[in-house]
Formats: C-alpha cells, sequence, structure tokens
C-alpha cells in the first residue's frame, strides 16, 4: 500500500470523521434520555474505556503492520481470515449505501426546513412534513410512489462521495477536515443556544444527573455496550484500513484516545443540543425517540420554535440539516473506503474506474430509500446491517484477533513511537480475547427479540435484512476461491 496520510493530523481527521456520525448526533442523546441520562453515559464510558479503545487499537496497529485493508489483515491473523475480511468490507458497502439514502434524505430536509419555520410550506405539521408530505412513507413498506427531490439528493450525495473516494488518502483526510469540524461548530452552536432556555438547568439535570436505578435494565447494558463498539466503527474494516495509511513513526496508542475521546465529546455535545433544545420547546416528552424519529419528526419542530424570529429559525434549520448531511457523507464515505481500497488492490483495477462503478450501482440502489418503502427499508437495514451483522463480524474478529497469530506483536506495535503513554499488554489481552467476545455475545442474545418485532413486507424483511447477512456469507466464501493478482 503505497497510499499515506499526508500527516499524523490528517489520519485523525479521518479517523474521527469514520467514527463520528449520525449514531452520535441522532441515537445517543435518545438512548441517554431513554435510560435515565448520566446512568447511561457512566455505562458507555466505561465500556470505551476497557472494551471499545483496546479493539479500536488493535485494528489500526494490525492495518499498520500488514499495510493493506480488512482481508489482508484478517488472513495474516488467521487461516480463513480473509473470508472474514472481505465479509466485513460488503457489510461496510451496504451500510454506506443505507447512510447515502438516509443523506439524500436529510438534504431534502435541509431544502425544506426554512419554508417550514418561515411559514412557506404549509401541509402536515413540521414533525411530520417529511415522512407525511415529501416521502409519503408506508409502514407496511410497499411501493406507490418516489419522491422526485430525494432521489435527486441521493444522486448529490453519490457524486460527493465519487469525488472522495477517487482521491485517496490525501482526498479523504482533506474531506474529513471539513465533515469533522463544521458539523460540530454547528452541534456546538444549537448547546449554546440551548443553554439560554429557561428550563436549561433541568434539561442539564436530566443528562448529566444518574438515576442508578436504571443500572437494573438490561436494555441500557446492551444498548450503552453497542453504542461503543457501532460508534467507533470497528469491525466494519475501516480502522485496519486507515491504519495502512497511517504515516510512519506515528504512536497509535495517543492517536486512538484522541479518536475515542473525540467521539465521546460529540456524543455528548449533542446530547446537550437536543436536551436544551426540546425542553426549551415544551418537547421534552420526545426525547426518549431517537434516530429517524428525532431527525424527521422533532428536531423540525424544535428548529420552528427555536426563537421567537422564523426566518433566523429558518437559517438554523438549513445549517444544522447539512450539518447532519455531511456527518452521514463521511460516514459512507469511510465505510466505501473499506471496500474500495482491498478491492482495488485484490482486482488490481484502476482506483478511479472502481469508485465511478461503485458509485453509480451504489446510487441506483440507493433510490430505494426515495420510496414510499423508504423508512420501512432503513429501519430493517438498521437492525440487520448495522446491528446484528455488526455484532457477528465483532465476535468473530475478537476471536481471529485473540487466538491468531498476529496478536502477540500487536501490544508492540500500538506501543511504537508512543512515548509515556502506552496501553497496558494484559488488560489489552484480557479486553480482546474474553471481555469483548463474552459482551457482544450477550449483546447479540439479549437483542435478538429485535428480529421478530419487525413488520414489513416479506420482501423488505429479505432484501434489507436476513437476505443481507446471507449475500454477505456467500460473497466471503466466493472470495476464498479466488486469488490476488501476482
Amino acid at each position: 500500500m503505497s497510499e499515506k496520510f499526508r500527516s499524523k493530523k490528517g489520519f485523525v481527521f479521518a479517523c474521527v470523521g469514520a467514527a463520528v456520525g449520525l449514531g452520535n448526533a441522532l441515537r445517543f442523546p435518545g438512548l441517554c434520555a431513554r435510560f435515565g441520562g448520566g446512568a447511561f453515559l457512566c455505562v458507555y464510558l466505561v465500556a470505551l474505556m476497557f472494551l471499545g479503545i483496546p479493539l479500536l487499537n488493535a485494528e489500526i496497529a494490525l492495518g499498520r503492520k500488514v499495510k493493506g485493508g480488512a482481508p489482508y489483515c484478517l488472513e495474516s491473523a488467521v487461516k480463513g481470515g480473509r473470508a472474514l475480511g472481505w465479509a466485513q468490507c460488503a457489510n461496510s458497502l451496504l451500510t454506506a449505501i443505507t447512510y447515502m439514502g438516509l443523506a439524500g434524505w436529510i438534504l431534502s430536509a435541509a431544502s425544506d426546513i426554512f419554508g417550514i419555520c418561515t411559514g412557506g410550506i404549509a401541509g402536515s405539521g413540521a414533525g411530520e412534513y417529511f415522512f407525511g408530505e415529501v416521502l409519503k412513507a408506508r409502514p407496511d413498506g410497499v411501493i406507490s410512489g418516489i419522491s422526485p427531490a430525494v432521489c435527486a439528493f441521493i444522486c448529490v450525495a453519490w457524486i460527493f462521495a465519487f469525488f472522495c473516494l477517487k482521491g485517496g488518502a490525501g482526498a479523504l483526510s482533506g474531506c474529513a477536515a471539513v465533515t469533522v469540524t463544521v458539523p460540530v461548530a454547528l452541534l456546538l452552536f444549537m448547546s449554546a443556544r440551548g443553554l439560554f432556555f429557561a428550563e436549561a438547568p433541568r434539561a442539564l439535570s436530566a443528562l448529566f444527573l444518574p438515576d442508578f436505578s436504571r443500572l437494573a435494565s438490561p436494555a441500557l447494558w446492551a444498548e450503552a455496550l453497542g453504542q461503543v463498539f457501532f460508534s467507533l466503527s470497528v469491525a466494519v474494516g475501516i480502522m485496519p484500513t486507515f491504519g495502512g495509511y497511517l504515516p510512519e513513526k506515528t504512536g497509535i496508542f495517543p492517536r486512538s484516545l484522541v479518536i475515542a475521546a473525540a467521539d465521546a465529546l460529540v456524543s455528548v455535545v449533542a446530547s446537550v443540543a437536543l436536551f436544551t433544545t426540546m425542553y426549551g420547546c415544551g418537547l421534552e416528552g420526545e426525547t426518549g425517540r431517537s434516530g429517524i424519529i428525532t431527525a424527521f419528526s422533532v428536531y423540525p419542530e424544535a428548529l420552528a420554535r427555536l426563537t421567537p424570529y422564523p426566518v433566523f429559525n429558518g437559517v438554523a434549520g438549513v445549517m444544522f440539516y447539512l450539518s447532519l448531511a455531511l456527518m452521514a457523507m463521511q460516514s459512507g464515505v469511510s465505510m466505501l473506503e473499506a471496500f474500495v481500497n482491498p478491492f482495488v488492490k485484490f482486482s488490481g483495477k484502476n482506483r478511479k474506474r472502481v469508485a465511478a462503478v461503485i458509485c453509480a450501482a451504489g446510487g441506483a440502489l440507493s433510490l430505494i430509500f426515495a420510496t414510499t418503502a423508504g423508512k420501512t427499508a432503513v429501519e430493517t437495514a438498521d437492525v440487520f446491517v448495522n446491528f446484528f451483522n455488526v455484532l457477528a463480524l465483532c465476535i468473530a474478529e475478537c476471536l481471529a484477533l485473540g487466538y491468531g497469530r498476529q496478536f502477540g506483536g500487536l501490544a508492540d506495535e500500538i506501543n511504537a513511537y508512543s512515548g509515556r503513554l502506552k496501553i497496558s499488554p494484559g488488560l489489552f489481552a484480557v479486553s480482546i480475547k474474553i471481555l469483548c467476545p463474552a459482551v457482544l455475545a450477550m449483546l447479540a442474545v439479549t437483542q435478538l427479540p429485535a428480529v421478530f418485532s419487525l413488520s414489513c413486507q416479506p420482501w423488505v424483511q429479505f432484501a434489507f435484512g436476513w437476505g443481507t447477512s446471507l449475500a454477505i456469507a456467500l460473497f466471503a466464501l466466493l472470495s476464498l476461491k479466488r486469488s490476488p493478482p501476482a
């Protein structure tokens, strides 16, 4: 792998861009609200320290050591590991398709929010406008229409992705410098504005004061632990790829701490913005609703009531949704890079051509999210592609790393060039070999009922659920039958 990030700062920006996404801005605040604020934060931070950071370091270190994407890294660790690596890459590709669909939704919302805030758009209430008037979403997953505006914005997102991908490591770090700093700046603005609401003290108390009785809830532990792994973007093929781009003589452990701290800090800032805004606008009853509902049902209502000045609210709304779109596109680009990098190396094909084909095909598939079945498709993909597939791949990776032939040198690779700030080899071994796989297995078992709670068309559940898992497994097995070019 000849490509490198131009600087150590570029590496950190790219990794933070991969880690910081919609899960930080939307999912994390909703989970905090649902599970008692401070109690959820305590579990999350402990899990981040003892589970998330060791696995993040292991992936980056293995990537720098092998200088290849996930298939090459895991093949070096265990026989047959190439299939596991390709499974991670394929799952990331599917995740990117979903993220680009969400980016199209968010860009569409950005184009409408000014009219909603100023009263220039009539129709259903602000909280129901996108799903009711734009997407005309159907809960049964039936396709009975398509939104031309959302289609156009999805295409814009994929064009953005192509120009980021074709430039390699340099373009990725340059893109991340914008897609990280701009959204964080806007979240800080929303947080600062929220602190001036009269209800801000009550909102902050709800967020930061722990209700330790909530610790008895298995769901709290499952969601907090899951958020750590998914938010850091481990077990999806991104960090080994970025580790291969890492400049020589760069300390991994200090940079990993910066990445993890930035990821956690953005989540907390987003939570402050959500809590203070919701409480200030009298919508505190909605804070437990997260993800899609928060972005497209709760925030429009809150933005419309942000200040007594509709024009200001409209401008703030446009900026806020554009920041969310940047987050979605950056996360999508990072997921695509996890596939493009090893595929180019494996096939020997031109990077620009591979990026063009993947973006064109991905763009066509993403158009399903512009239809009336889009909302159901995203919700189904979130359960399977972004949750259960990642859980299974993460458990397999921990076992491959912890008991594979590369494990003995990983702690030394992490601590090389790290100065006095080093990871404990003993804690690292316990985390990767025992704690991570055990916790993830428990998480998979406790969340299994979510699969059976889905109610949608069978084709949606197959195309965005079980079918994705089957397709990824077949793709991974087929990868073992072909050797890379000499």
